[in-house]
């Protein structure tokens, strides 16, 4: 996989110098960036802050005390958002307070080499997949608890993005945080000297091209990494691969994506290799180390006549996760769907869900791909955030 990847990225390169000049005029980008977002002249400097508050509504189906409290209204974050632009370079950061921890989501320094490239150093996120979420609404899909959406590691990425195309080469040299952290935004491979669990991400490569054909877009990414074990001292490997498509018709919009990942750690001797430990939010739980992963999501813009409503989009997602091998502990396949309405009201944006899950981390399983015999089980979640 890591000599593929580099074929690919010579090839995307030798690709890139041939076609930025006649590229370079094109303005009417269709994949929204923040490359153009700041230009004024090289001696421009900006500041602007932004952010959100937001409270968060549970209620557990198969949880006792969730039913008997009818659920429970906590204050989720207090989160900043900050750009700046300093002659030619800009900077992109964002930083949530959660009620038990605080973390960085992404913090990364910005380089425009055309009208349309640039690169990007530091904590910032992963191309790979449908960008940039691989899910609608609030809580994100089931690939988001494998580490293939929305996560965000310390490396270098390169972006070009004109009408037809878009293109990103990144090296990550490790994940966001200390492997040992299990507070942090994104899921990664973590450690647990308990569980005696050691290994974590480092060298990752990731490809993702896709081409754009109007409001219908194709793409393919690829990602592989080495897996080092803080145990036994050797190295071992991880990958994935995803196709994934995107289209969108008058009110409507879909996402598909389909795909395959692998972990193979060295541990130690008898120690199960079918199953990695990874983290995030002060939780840590298993996954399988090798499976397939299919999601496909619809969502629909809705106009209302109501007057406190500005916007409004209802939408469904549907993701399955199934293992490539059985073992005691692994094996069965995880199935989460979520349907769900997001409200837009001035400042104010409410997501209103009900997520459903058969052996899901987050919905009453013990991790994803693990053995449970359990059915289905059905958690409401209601966001409510006012954002500057």
């Amino acid at each position: 996989m890591k000599t593929v990847l580099l074929i690919v990225v010579a090839a995307v390169m030798g690709y890139i110098t041939t076609e930025t000049n006649a590229n370079t005029q094109v303005s009417d980008l269709k994949k929204p960036s923040k490359i153009n977002s700041m230009v004024e002249s090289p001696s421009n400097k900006n500041l602007n802050i932004g952010g959100a508050v937001r409270v968060n509504y549970s209620y557990k189906e198969y949880d006792e005390q969730s039913k008997v409290t009818l659920g429970s209204l906590d204050f989720e974050l207090f989160r900043l958002n900050v750009t700046s632009e300093i002659g030619q370079f800009k900077l992109f950061a964002q930083y949530r307070w959660y009620s038990e921890f605080s973390v960085p989501e992404y913090a990364y320094m910005s380089l425009d080499l055309t009208d349309n490239s640039e690169l990007q150093l530091g904590l910032n996120k992963v191309p790979f997949g449908v960008l940039p979420y691989s899910s609608f609404g609030y809580w994100e899909s089931i690939l988001y608890h494998l580490g293939l959406e929305d996560d965000n590691d310390l490396g270098l990425k390169y972006s070009y993005a004109d009408q037809l195309w878009e293109i990103d080469l990144g090296f990550y040299k490790n994940a966001e945080l200390s492997s040992a952290n299990h507070a942090r935004y994104s899921f990664d491979v973590v450690t647990d000297a308990e569980k005696n669990e050691f290994n974590h991400e480092v060298n990752q490569f990731n490809v993702r091209v896709q081409k754009n054909f109007g409001s219908t877009s194709l793409g393919l990414s690829l990602q592989h990494g080495d897996l080092y074990n803080e145990q036994t001292l050797e190295t071992g490997a991880h990958s994935a691969y995803a196709v994934h498509l995107t289209s969108s018709f008058d009110n409507w919009h879909v996402q598909i994506e389909l795909g395959s990942y692998q972990y193979k750690p060295k541990n130690e001797p008898g120690q199960d290799t079918n199953k990695v430990l990874v983290g995030a939010f002060e939780n840590a739980f298993y996954v399988a180390s090798e499976a397939d992963f299919y999601l496909f999501n619809i969502a629909r813009d809705i106009e209302t006549s109501f007057d406190f409503i500005d916007k409004m989009s209802c939408y469904n997602n549907f993701g399955v996760v199934k293992p490539k091998h059985r073992s005691s502990d692994v094996g069965n396949k995880t199935i989460q769907n979520l349907l769900g309405c997001t409200l837009n009201t001035d400042a104010i944006t409410t997501y209103i869900e009900l997520i459903s899950g058969v052996n899901s981390s987050f919905v009453n399983g013990p991790g994803v791909g693990l053995i449970d015999d359990k059915s289905w089980s059905h958690r409401i979640n209601i966001n409510v955030g006012y954002y500057f």
